[in-house]
């Protein structure tokens, strides 16, 4: 102290977190849950043989009481969105236009006009049942497509909300069942018709939802079949861009003009997957790379599906009645119908 004076000690400034350090921080913790709740439920899949989408779905159904905690949500969102984005980019790079024309245009034209019948009976069945245009959507999108993947890759471009979040794991929960009896009762079907191979796989996985029953199914018959199938399958998940990209003008953007968020000409994940769909089927990304990013695809959407579990509500998505369910089954019975109807019309 001097001439009655003290001077103060001016505590220097906190140290300022790098923002990408903050990011990590902050979304952690629910990355981590999702993250394991993804691996539990890709080991109980592999043991018993369930569908992995569905388990995960489960999984994080079941420990929604984590969703409460602040520090935890951040990152669950983070996961149910930015994690699922890259999944589905990713399976651009399951995409080979070369294995999709082998299998002849009659086969194809047929099974892109039952997903166009299908997304159609999707929007007349809504509307008739009194449910929204964006459960027609997202329910029409993962029928015609390829199940809890597609479902996702729809979601994504949709408003975001509770109403939304419940009505995609509505959507995975009972696509998943109906896809499961089909891998179960379709060959049987086909094989009492006394199809040839080439009819058995255009079938199978040109009505069947999910990619993993579509080989299951196959397969089941014998590894040619198995093989048709998923060429098939994968020219449906060649057409997820355009069925996105649709749903995204019709619904998506006018969704987020009025919720005041921003709009997107053409979402980022998309051209990711157009690209990658374009540099496999040129040949340009080796085999194993190929391989490694459908793997890394898979896991990412087990991950993104566990975090959109765990943001839902079991008693919300118990609350919804039958109109769903309903939906959903005519919807499978329309592509079935046409697939079906197609493959012993041109016999």
């Amino acid at each position: 102290m001097k001439g009655g004076t003290t001077k103060k000690r001016v505590a220097p400034p906190a140290p300022r977190a790098h923002p990408k350090l903050g990011v990590v921080s902050q979304n952690y913790r629910g990355v981590m849950i999702a993250v394991v709740g993804g691996i539990c439920s890709e080991a109980i899949s592999q043991h018993y043989g369930a569908p992995p989408m569905l388990i995960a779905l489960l999984i994080g159904l079941s420990i929604h009481f984590v969703y409460d905690l602040d520090s935890v949500r951040p990152g669950i969102n983070w996961s149910g969105r930015a994690v699922l984005r890259f999944g589905v980019a990713l399976l651009g790079l399951k995409i080979a236009v070369a294995d999709i024309i082998s299998i002849g245009a009659g086969p194809l034209v047929l099974v892109a006009g039952a997903m166009v019948v299908t997304m159609l009976s999707a929007v007349v069945g809504a509307r008739m049942l009194g449910l929204s245009r964006e459960f027609a959507a997202l329910s029409g999108g993962s029928v015609a497509v390829c199940g809890a993947s597609a479902a996702a890759a729809v979601s994504s471009v949709l408003p975001q909300d509770e109403e939304s979040e419940r009505s995609l794991a509505v959507v995975i929960a009972v696509v998943t069942m109906l896809a499961t009896v089909a891998m179960i009762f379709y060959p049987i079907m086909v094989v009492a018709l006394g199809l040839s191979p080439q009819d058995m796989g255009v079938i199978l996985g040109g009505t069947i939802h999910d990619v993993a029953q579509v080989v299951a199914a196959g397969k089941a018959i014998s590894p040619k079949v198995g093989e048709l199938a998923t060429f098939v399958k994968l020219m449906r998940v060649a057409l997820l861009l355009p069925i996105v990209m649709g749903v995204y003008f019709w619904i998506g953007r006018k969704g987020a003009t009025k919720s005041g968020q921003k709009i997107q000409y053409i979402p980022g994940f998309l051209v990711a997957f157009f690209v990658f769909a374009a540099l496999n089927s040129l040949g340009v990304v080796p085999a194993v790379v190929s391989n490694w990013g459908s793997d890394i695809s898979h896991y990412f959407l087990v991950v993104a599906i566990t975090a959109i579990g765990v943001k839902t509500n079991l008693k919300s998505v118990l609350d919804v009645g039958w109109r769903p369910f309903a939906l959903i089954v005519i919807e499978t019975l329309a592509m079935l119908a046409v697939v079906l109807g197609g493959v012993l019309w041109m016999r």
